[in-house]
């Protein structure tokens, strides 16, 4: 797929329409696609498409396509996360020429008159480029799972333990593999995606692994969504109505957020549940020998709100585990205490509280390449001074 310079700068022309209304036209993306072919709601987290989260990160991929076209690869970390999360919820190649038919068409729709046959035909020469770019990498995913095809798509796990860990609740789950397949190895940080069965859809959700891998079983964390709306589809269904004993389908585990080798400083920051991100990562500096490297932030209504504080306290030296209760004070003072030059900073929890916590990180001049975020949401849809965050038309 190749693209001239001529579309080039029409699509460099059209980058500032994506940044004030890049939300709306891929909301109506969302919108003629699901109408056309609803059965690709299997493949989305349905929450994220109805709080919005999901049509904005997709609107600031194209927006800074549209910014980088002439040097894309400056895009690749985030290509990379997209592609792992495409992978673990089965994305095809097949599925993006549907992407692409009903992308310019919700182009064509918000631009009107304005959009010409030379813009249209620009932005689908971009979009060729950058599918084949995601087709590629993903392909190259799949084939790291092995020339078993079933190991490929959604595989049946088995809960053997569920427990409560903190206050929230939130739920820990014990999964094996009983179809004679094989566990695959992952790294700290990444995620499985189970799926479960509601109504006329499937509903996915990602959820981090929680400690390293033991050559036999999986294991994640939930919390019961009960504060937000809309409520989340997955974890309350698990926690309700899944037990030991019941299987739940997955895919093998995925994710592009991992330590940074070499570093001689790490500080954790998590926000509630957001432990459970930081959690594996923690652990494994305890089997290399680097536990006194890490400092871990736990920030939590209550003490008995702190997933994992037992395990992490007993791994950790002294004076590097604290738990906060209360106080962005509290929390401003210790970053800055303990932050020093070469520190690299993982931070996992809310929007709100990551924010607060980058904005701590800035006002101390930390490094940006030093911090390293994980979000419950589409990342893309959390990037600063991108795409507004405003549409009138609903995806779903």
């Amino acid at each position: 797929m190749s693209i001239t310079n001529k579309q080039k700068q029409i699509i460099k022309s059209t980058a500032p329409i994506l940044k004030e209304n890049g939300k709306e036209i891929t909301s109506i993306f969302y919108k003629l696609m699901f109408q056309a072919h609803p059965e690709l709601l299997n493949l989305f987290n349905q929450t994220n498409q109805k709080i919005g989260t999901q049509p904005l990160a997709l609107a600031n991929t194209v927006y800074f396509a549209a910014e980088n076209i002439d040097h894309l690869d400056v895009l690749m970390p985030q290509i990379q996360l997209i592609a792992h999360k495409h992978r673990a919820l089965t994305v095809l190649p097949e599925h993006y020429p549907i992407v692409g038919k009903y992308l310019l068409e919700a182009i064509a729709e918000f631009l009107g008159e304005k959009a010409t046959s030379e813009i249209l035909d620009a932005w689908s020469a971009t979009y060729n480029i950058i599918a084949t770019i995601f087709i590629d990498l993903e392909k190259q995913l799949y084939h790291e799972l092995g020339p078993n095809e079933r190991d490929k798509g959604f595989i049946s796990l088995t809960i053997i333990k569920k427990e409560k860990v903190a206050s929230g609740p939130i739920v820990s789950l014990t999964l094996e593999r009983h179809d004679g397949g094989k566990m695959h190895n992952y790294h700290p940080g990444q995620y499985i995606t189970l799926r479960i069965k509601k109504g006329n859809y499937f509903h996915n959700r990602h959820y981090s692994l929680i400690q390293p891998f033991d050559g036999k079983t999986y294991r994640i964390a939930i919390k019961q969504e009960h504060d937000c709306e809309p409520k989340g589809i997955v974890s309350n269904e698990i926690i309700n109505n899944y037990k030991e004993g019941s299987t739940i389908l997955a895919t093998l585990p995925a994710g592009t957020f991992m330590l940074v080798e070499n570093a001689s400083h790490h500080l954790f920051i998590a926000g509630g549940i957001g432990i459970t991100v930081l959690s594996s990562l923690i652990q494994e500096l305890h089997k290399q020998g680097k536990s006194n490297s890490v400092t871990l932030i736990h920030c939590v209504p209550t003490e008995s709100h702190a997933a994992f504080s037992n395990q992490l306290r007993s791994i950790l030296p002294r004076n590097q585990y604290h738990l906060l209760f209360q106080g962005r004070h509290l929390l401003q003072g210790l970053i800055h205490e303990i932050v020093k030059p070469d520190t690299h900073v993982y931070l996992c929890g809310s929007v709100p509280f990551m924010n607060k916590v980058e904005d701590y990180l800035a006002q101390y001049g930390h490094p940006s390449s030093q911090i390293h975020t994980e979000a419950f949401r589409p990342s893309l849809s959390l990037i600063k001074n991108a795409v507004k965050d405003q549409s009138t038309t609903k995806s779903l």
